[in-house]
């Protein structure tokens, strides 16, 4: 090897080591604080109970804003939400896959499937999960949401937060959970309310 690239391949070496350690270490500013103390409660025919989330589990994720409450109509039909936000500006934390969650909890992941949800102009890629654990059937709609969209995939969440470090973006995170009786009542209730909480949830982040 002559010495021009020699020189090269230390300079491609160095420079590829700088943007590794500013890829993980460089914290670029939150797009924006995220509370949830406005989160309705009531909303349209439904009125909420809010639960107590585990301090185990919120030292865990680090959200910045959380909340988990069990809504219920005057059908007597229950949906529970869960709602997070994880800052750009956090060194540690972050929304856990429930691909991983739900079967170290009991519950066994049926089948999966795509569920598209309209909000507004624009269509949620959110994924589907028929969830069962002894004789209870339950369904989850669930997505993440980015500065560069939201995804209801794993692989895809990641490479957003790639994209989000490589452009210097705030890795800013939201994670939307939505559990229903996989009942036909239930289901079609589930689609009203998140009709009514989907400007509740987009109007408290600072995406754009």
């Amino acid at each position: 090897m002559d010495k021009k690239s020699f020189y090269i391949s230390i300079l491609v070496i160095t420079l590829t080591f700088a943007m590794t350690l500013l890829i993980k270490f460089y914290r670029p500013a939150t797009a924006g604080d995220v509370n949830f103390d406005t989160f309705p409660l009531t909303i349209g025919d439904w009125q909420g109970t809010e639960d107590i989330v585990d301090p185990q589990v919120l030292e865990l994720l680090n959200p910045q804003a959380i909340i988990s409450a069990t809504y219920v109509n005057s059908d007597g039909i229950s949906i529970h939400l869960l709602f997070d936000f994880f800052s750009s500006e956090a060194t540690f934390g972050g929304p856990h896959s429930p691909r991983n969650c739900l079967p170290g909890s009991g519950w066994v992941i049926k089948e999966t499937v795509a569920n598209n949800i309209v909000n507004a102009n624009s269509v949620i890629p959110a994924g589907r999960f028929q969830l069962q654990m002894n004789k209870s059937k339950q369904v989850m709609d669930f997505w993440y949401i980015t500065h560069y969209g939201e995804t209801a995939n794993d692989y895809i969440f990641k490479l957003y937060e790639l994209l989000s470090a490589l452009t210097f973006k705030p890795r800013d995170i939201a994670f939307v959970r939505f559990v229903a009786d996989d009942s036909p009542q239930s289901l079609e209730a589930l689609a009203e309310f998140q009709t009514l909480m989907l400007k509740e949830i987009y109007g408290h982040l600072p995406f754009e």
